[in-house]
């Protein structure tokens, strides 16, 4: 008897779902099971059902795979510490967990950490719990789905889903992802979000426009009148310079002018970006050009350039000393506001001209 235990212990060592082959008496022998399940804590489901009934026994097999608790015989899948270690190892076992377990904040919680997905197997109520919610969706995004109803049709707690991961965005209630308001909020916040908004705002140029400046990739999904927006492309590719990709079918002659705009700091129409009024441009003795500008917060800078340089120079300076933004607006004396592609131009056109 002892050599049949030590040759099983032996086969169930090497591979713990041998265990179907062997006797009834040998699959009810505790030792040769805990060696199974060590190994493959899915053998649980060939053992006898008195080591199922076993504490020990069980808490071997959840540790290698929680979701052998199904297997479990009894109370033992109401045990709060067999079901929670068999969560920690396993988020989705909380699926086999009896009732008062499924609505345990701490056994859901360390479920939810381990696999987002479980939030499905929660009870209702914990299922409109923040603090359980925003820990599935920080582990997956697509938990969202899970989520009570009211949470999904709550404005704040779809920007916090969007915060945690933007891919929660495909499960907000309806209302949101086809209000063009509502979606412009939140593809602030990631514009990734777009990737999930309602197909008529895809073709929304205010949408777009914020949804590429925060992700450029994003512009893959955009309508094929907007992918032929050259200053669409412009932002997106200023964000990532892999999104011309998107745009190359209708714009794949300005390639050169698009690439050269990206890399300047002068926002296109459309985008969001701090304004800058140049009041005066003036040549001092040396040829140098001095600007005086200001924000619209009322901060006021002057400063010297070469007498060749350009309106993308200014700009970049500009961007510098604002320091929170990859582009800006100019408005030029005469009230011109250059787009990226008057980058070359230069400053000196805009001098004042005293009258004689």
């Amino acid at each position: 008897m002892l050599d049949d235990q030590r040759i099983a212990i032996e086969a169930v060592g090497n591979d713990g779902c041998a265990l179907q082959f062997l006797s009834e008496s040998v699959r009810d022998n505790k030792e040769v099971v805990i060696a199974a399940v060590r190994q493959a804590g899915w053998a649980l489901q060939y053992a006898g059902e008195a080591p199922r009934a076993d504490r020990e026994v069980v808490l071997q097999a959840v540790r290698q795979d929680g979701n052998s608790l199904q297997f479990a015989q009894g109370d033992l899948r109401e045990d709060r510490t067999l079901v929670l270690t068999a969560v920690r190892q396993r988020g989705t076992a909380l699926r086999f967990a009896l009732k008062p377990l499924q609505a345990d904040l701490e056994v859901v919680l360390e479920a939810v950490r381990q696999n987002g997905y479980a939030l499905q197997y929660a009870s209702e109520e914990l299922r409109a719990n923040p603090e359980v919610v925003w820990a599935a969706v920080r582990q997956h995004g697509w938990a969202f789905q899970y989520a009570a109803t009211a949470m999904r049709q709550d404005l704040a707690a779809v920007h916090e889903a969007v915060r945690l991961d933007p891919r929660a965005f495909k499960f907000a209630g309806e209302p949101f992802r086809s209000d063009p308001e509502h979606v412009l909020q939140v593809v602030g916040l990631n514009g990734d979000v777009l990737l999930w908004a309602a197909d008529e705002l895809k073709d929304n140029r205010a949408v777009a426009m914020v949804a590429v400046q925060q992700s450029g990739r994003v512009s893959q999904c955009l309508s094929a009148k907007l992918r032929a927006d050259k200053f669409i492309a412009v932002e997106a590719v200023r964000q990532n310079g892999d999104a011309f990709q998107h745009f190359a079918a209708a714009l794949c002659g300005e390639r050169a002018r698009i690439l050269e705009a990206a890399a300047c700091a002068i926002a296109a129409p459309g985008a969001a970006a701090p304004v800058f009024t140049v009041h005066d441009i003036s040549i001092l003795e040396g040829g140098l050009l001095t600007i005086l500008a200001s924000s619209m917060a009322a901060e006021q800078w002057t400063v010297n350039l070469p007498k060749e340089a350009r309106i993308a120079d200014l700009a970049a300076w500009l961007r510098e000393r604002h320091g929170r933004s990859t582009s800006v607006y100019l408005s030029l004396p005469g009230g011109f506001v250059p787009t990226p592609f008057d980058l070359n131009i230069g400053l000196a056109s805009f001098v004042r001209v005293e009258p004689d």
